[in-house]
């Protein structure tokens, strides 16, 4: 580690001498008199110019027009009452914890900016209260955060207001999660939104943690590990040839059990999606007239499941935490304990791992293998989509114009706080953790089924529930549900079709 950090400074340190370098390496003019113009040209200093300045990918303006007034009005949000889903739209009072600051003035900011004041709603069941409050047409909320997994199923209620063409949203600017738009829209139909405005799709990324003690002692340095996936070789076969070298009975009693010492442990419940997505299983594709279609089952998908199930079944280094061994949650107390080399889990895990005495290092989740051209990143479906209720009528002017504002400044800010200052320095032990934080935010992947699971069966659980069951023939679970499961989704893209 003091290498990378003494190898950083040591460029820093040359980057102005470099410049002078460049400044002064311009090559020699011809022998010979100058014309008289040239010379009087050359005495006339140039007129100073103003260059534009470079932002920062946190300074990108919106394009929201100045002089926006909406007198004051409540912009009534519902929200899951989660401490972190209710800090994405709220917060008491800057109480100097740097989050809290963040978004209290985030939204100071967006009610001064547009006159009008945020008034939260906490529920633990914002879906029902919507509906609850759609159906007796109480006009009760303008704007409701919801928890992804459950949220979505309300698509097609007819509680919901297209959100396709709302004032002011401009879904390419950089605060919109652009995979999830794009995964969220059929037609010309979407009711849900994500992005920056929802710290909790920071927190529930995917990531790969690494036991620094463990990887030196059988693997090598963490620097090459870096590397490795820098240059796009960190694979599945890659962590699985790695976790294979890293085993210890660590309490004696000559049996494989959560106490001893592995190179990769997991629960076989939602930390596998990790796996799936990283892995670049695609649940759905869209067709030619833009209605999504399943497109997993494949060799693709029937390969990596195999591969899957022999990493955490066959490998000695491995372990599969399940409900049935009664140890689905000792993957979080084997890793800050050095007992376990790598483990996926949520970047939020990081907060958690204050306390842990060694080192570790952040990265993304392995690719399939090498051909794969981009790391891949599931988000957990607790993450926050934002709905707008149809009885929202005299206040979806200002709506629009709400959401634009306060994602672009929690993109500007919060974002900012919570990604660059804690996520990467202040929890992550490492300079360049933060450049594996950059590389598995940008591969962040939605498609349609994943965000309407819920709806579908639960389709896309069906890979961690074939390895739980200890098997990986995907081809014939498949089989057994295709019918079903295709008519279930061609009745939701028409519902979409058909929505309002």
């Amino acid at each position: 580690m003091k290498r990378i950090v003494s190898a950083a400074l040591s460029v820093l340190t040359l980057l102005p001498l470099l410049a002078a370098c460049r400044q002064d390496s311009s090559p020699p003019s011809d022998s010979g008199s100058a014309s008289a113009e040239n010379a009087v040209s050359a005495e006339i200093p140039a007129p100073e110019t103003e260059e534009d300045p470079v932002l920062s990918k946190y300074e990108v303006p919106d394009e929201l027009p100045d002089g926006l007034d909406f007198k004051g009005e409540s912009m009534r949000i519902l929200h899951c009452d989660w401490d972190i889903t209710t800090k994405e739209i709220y917060v008491e009072e800057d109480d100097g914890e740097i989050l809290n600051s963040a978004i209290f003035a985030r939204n100071a900011l967006v009610q001064d900016r547009l006159n009008l004041k945020i008034v939260p709603t906490s529920s633990s069941d914002q879906q029902e209260t919507l509906r609850h409050s759609v159906s007796s047409a109480s006009d009760e909320f303008d704007l409701c955060g919801g928890y992804r997994y459950y949220a979505m199923t309300m698509a097609t209620e007819g509680i919901l207001r297209n959100l396709f063409r709302i004032d002011y949203v401009d879904t390419s600017k950089p605060w919109w999660a652009k995979s999830f738009v794009e995964a969220a829209t059929v037609g010309d139909k979407r009711f849900f939104l994500s992005g920056d405005g929802a710290i909790s799709m920071l927190y529930q990324m995917g990531v790969m943690f690494v036991d620094y003690p463990l990887y030196e002692l059988y693997i090598g340095q963490i620097p090459d590990l870096y590397q490795l996936v820098l240059d796009g070789g960190w694979t599945l076969d890659k962590l699985s040839s790695m976790a294979e070298q890293v085993y210890e009975d660590k309490n004696g009693n000559g049996k494989r059990d959560m106490d001893d010492v592995y190179g990769y442990s997991s629960q076989t419940y939602a930390a596998l999606d990790f796996m799936v997505t990283a892995a670049d299983i695609n649940w759905s594709e869209t067709d030619a007239d833009g209605n999504p279609q399943f497109s997993v089952n494949n060799e693709h998908t029937a390969n990596f499941v195999e591969r899957l199930y022999r990493l955490l079944y066959e490998n000695k280094g491995a372990y599969a935490a399940t409900f049935e061994n009664g140890r689905m949650n000792a993957v979080a107390v084997q890793f800050p304990e050095d007992r376990m080399m790598f483990m996926q889990k949520q970047a939020a895990t990081a907060e958690m791992l204050r306390d842990m005495e060694s080192d570790y290092a952040i990265i993304p989740c392995p690719k399939y293998d090498e051909a794969q051209t981009e790391y891949k990143t599931c988000v957990h479906d607790g993450m926050t989509v934002f709905c707008v209720p149809v009885t929202n009528d005299k206040h979806w002017e200002m709506t629009g114009a709400f959401l634009e504002a306060f994602f672009a400044e929690s993109y500007r800010s919060v974002t900012e706080v919570y990604y660059e200052t804690l996520l990467k320095q202040k929890f992550a032990r490492d300079p360049i953790a933060a450049e594996m934080l950059d590389i598995t935010k940008r591969g962040v992947s939605f498609d349609f089924v994943l965000l309407h699971s819920n709806s579908l069966n639960d389709c896309v659980h069906m890979i961690r529930e074939i390895i739980t069951e200890g098997s990986y023939d995907f081809a014939s679970a498949w089989a057994g549900r295709e019918k079903s499961l295709e008519k279930s989704l061609n009745k939701l893209v028409e519902l979409y079709r058909a929505a309002e």
